[in-house]
């Protein structure tokens, strides 16, 4: 199994950063290894959803159950793709008007040991980069 954890304290408010996880759909035009994504159902506090990777010329789709708390918390539980295992957690803590505390952790494992072995230090490091890559985005939408 591979995890990874990180806390940051960043100049955005917890309800920005919280819609921009939400925004799946937008997740091509920012996430470099993500190559599509779908809503397939959207509930008062869960949604389902298809994304597709793109890691290194390896390409895959998987579906998730996102379970949300309006500008909290998202818990993502895998629902079927190339993992057998995959949960993840955003949570937001707002400490001023534009300032909050984003937490983000993952575990997962590739269904199989060969995709395990080639995809998991590359989708481990696109891991690694996730709440940067959120960062920039919510800046980048501030100075438009």
């Amino acid at each position: 199994m591979h995890c990874f954890e990180e806390t940051r304290v960043i100049d955005v408010s917890a309800q920005t950063m919280y819609n921009l996880v939400m925004d799946i759909e937008a997740y091509p035009a920012f996430v470099p290894w993500v190559s599509h994504t779908t809503i397939l159902s959207l509930g008062e506090s869960e949604l389902r959803a298809e994304v597709g990777i793109d890691l290194a010329g390896l390409k895959h789709a998987f579906k998730t159950i996102d379970r949300f708390t309006p500008n909290s918390r998202v818990e993502i539980e895998l629902l079927s793709g190339p993992f057998r295992f995959l949960e993840s957690t955003w949570s937001f803590e707002a400490l001023a008007e534009k300032r909050c505390q984003v937490s983000f952790a993952i575990e997962f494992e590739f269904e199989s040991a060969f995709l395990d072995m080639v995809a998991s230090p590359l989708f481990g490091a696109a891991c690694k980069t996730m709440v940067k890559t959120f960062e920039r985005r919510a800046h980048s939408l501030e100075h438009k």
